[in-house]
């Protein structure tokens, strides 16, 4: 009986799926698990290196490996490769992170096996950074405390202290998956916030895995100035607030306002004032009465291009225009 399902999603990975898959085989466990390898269509080798390594690899029986006829995109992927679970667990290793205690399932299923009150647990990762010559760090060098609640995961800005690589879930308190979630273009978040109306969230400290940032990926590819990537986020704390009852409904709507005032600031608003004038109010409403950024959101989104024209040249005619 499979106790964990691993889930690696994967794509244009090649310089870095060996060693993410070999830190999941290499794990020494006293119970079954299998890993999940979800190929997006990959256009390069990493195809090729799956099918060895599952030719060779002594632990390879543990392999449920696909590669996609076209690319899905990383969510339709994700909820295909979710679908496909069978253990009491899930953990996630994308296909260009890396675990490196060969412990590291033992001990989370261990936690949650003797603590039936907890839905979550995560533990400290490394960050590397692959291109640039920054030094690698903890993630979580500086947490504050070891239990965490729903409460915890809610706020007006984006809270995340969880890395994916790090996370262990308890498959029923993620499941079923709502239909939205394939729309999200962040699976963490939602699955983490899901799962925690379940139960706490337990944080062990040992280093136990390696997020590693790099060009190509996804952390990397979420665009803030991108009207997309923006209104995408809106949907998805949208579904959320509605997911978790509107119990949070002020902290939601909060956070929901900035990303439609990052909206303002996006390239595909840029010198469209009637585009941005809907999206200006919208922001009003949500944060009413207590607005942030007022005097910026009228000067500079709200008062027509035409007001600001005469206003300024009324400041020139009476001489008291003051250049910068």
């Amino acid at each position: 009986m499979v106790k964990v399902s691993v889930v690696m999603l994967t794509f244009k990975h090649e310089t870095f799926i060996r060693q993410a898959i070999e830190g999941v085989l290499n794990q020494e466990t006293d119970f079954e698990y299998e890993l999940i390898i979800a190929n997006d269509n990959s256009p390069d080798s990493t195809d090729d290196l799956v099918n060895e390594i599952i030719a060779t690899h002594p632990k390879a029986y543990r392999i449920n490996y696909y590669r996609n006829t076209e690319n899905m995109g990383v969510m339709p992927n994700s909820n295909k490769a979710l679908e496909m679970m069978q253990g009491q667990y899930f953990a996630a290793c994308e296909g260009d992170d890396y675990w490196i205690d060969r412990q590291k399932l033992q001990k989370q299923v261990d936690f949650l096996d003797n603590n039936p009150e907890c839905s979550i647990c995560f533990h400290n990762t490394r960050i590397e950074y692959f291109e640039e010559g920054n030094s690698p760090y903890l993630l979580n060098e500086e947490i504050e405390k070891d239990v965490f609640t729903l409460d915890d995961l809610i706020g007006e800005d984006e809270i995340w202290f969880m890395a994916t690589a790090s996370l262990m879930i308890r498959t029923s308190a993620m499941l079923p998956l709502p239909n939205w979630l394939s729309q999200s273009k962040s699976g963490d978040i939602p699955l983490i916030i899901l799962a925690a109306r379940q139960g706490n969230i337990k944080y062990l400290p040992d280093v136990m895995a390696v997020y590693r940032k790099h060009a190509g990926g996804v952390s990397l590819t979420d665009h803030k100035d991108d009207e997309v990537f923006l209104r995408n986020r809106i949907f998805m704390y949208s579904k959320l607030n509605a997911e978790t009852g509107k119990k949070y409904n002020r902290l939601f709507r909060r956070n929901i306002a900035r990303y439609y005032f990052m909206l303002l600031k996006s390239r595909q608003f840029e010198g469209h004032y009637f585009k941005k004038l809907p999206v200006a109010f919208k922001y009003l409403e949500l944060t009413f009465p207590d607005v942030p950024h007022g005097r910026e959101l009228l000067r500079d989104h709200i008062f027509p291009p035409f007001i600001k024209l005469a206003y300024a040249s009324l400041k020139k005619a009476l001489g008291l225009w003051k250049e910068n």
